[in-house]
C-alpha cells in the first residue's frame, strides 16, 4: 500500500513538473524566445499588468520534424500600431522576440519562421481573439497544427493589445 501511494505521489509530481512553464520576460523587459531545432511553437500564454501596462509571455514548443531555412522577420510593427504578420512561403513560427517602451506602453515584435522538411502548412485559418483587454492570453495549438501568423492591434486607453493567430495543419 505504501509503495503504491509513493508511486502515485511521484506521478503527480512528475505531471505537475511537466506542466510548469516559465515566463520568458519580466515586466518592461525584452525577450528573444526560440524553439529548439525541429520544433515549432505549440502554446502561447500571456498575462497583463495594469500597474506596468505590459505583458509577460510564455511559450511551449512541439516536435514537428526537421526545420531548416529559418529567417527572422525583423520588427513587424511600430509602437501603438497594428501588427499583421504571416510567415513567408511555407514557413511556420518557431520564435518570437519583443521589447517594451514605457513612453508608448507598448511592444514591438519580430518573429522567426522555418520550413519543416516534407511538410507544408495547409487549411489555414485565423482564430478569434485569444485574449480580452487586460486579460489572460491563451493559445493552445492542436497536435498536427502549427502557428504561421500573428495579428494584433493596440488600444492607447487600455494600453494593451488584442491578439489573433493564423493556425495551419501540417
Amino acid at each position: 500500500m505504501t509503495m503504491s501511494i509513493t508511486l502515485s505521489a511521484l506521478l503527480v509530481v512528475a505531471i505537475v513538473t511537466v506542466e510548469t512553464f516559465a515566463y520568458v520576460n519580466d515586466w518592461d523587459q525584452p525577450f528573444d524566445f526560440r524553439c529548439p531545432s525541429g520544433q515549432a511553437i505549440s502554446y502561447i500564454s500571456s498575462i497583463h499588468s495594469n500597474r506596468h501596462e505590459d505583458r509577460r509571455w510564455e511559450f511551449l514548443c512541439r516536435s514537428v520534424g526537421a526545420t531548416h531555412s529559418c529567417e527572422d522577420s525583423g520588427y513587424v510593427n511600430d509602437f501603438d500600431q497594428a501588427l499583421a504578420y504571416t510567415c513567408p512561403g511555407d514557413k511556420v513560427m518557431t520564435g518570437v522576440a519583443s521589447y517594451h517602451n514605457n513612453r508608448h506602453e507598448d511592444r514591438r515584435f519580430r518573429f522567426q519562421c522555418c520550413n519543416i522538411s516534407g511538410k507544408t502548412p495547409r487549411n489555414c485559418y485565423v482564430t478569434g481573439d485569444v485574449n480580452t483587454w487586460d486579460g489572460k492570453l491563451t493559445l493552445n495549438v492542436a497536435e498536427g497544427s502549427v502557428v504561421n501568423g500573428a495579428f494584433s492591434h493596440h488600444n492607447n486607453r487600455r494600453e494593451d493589445r488584442l491578439w489573433r493567430h493564423s493556425i495551419c495543419s501540417i
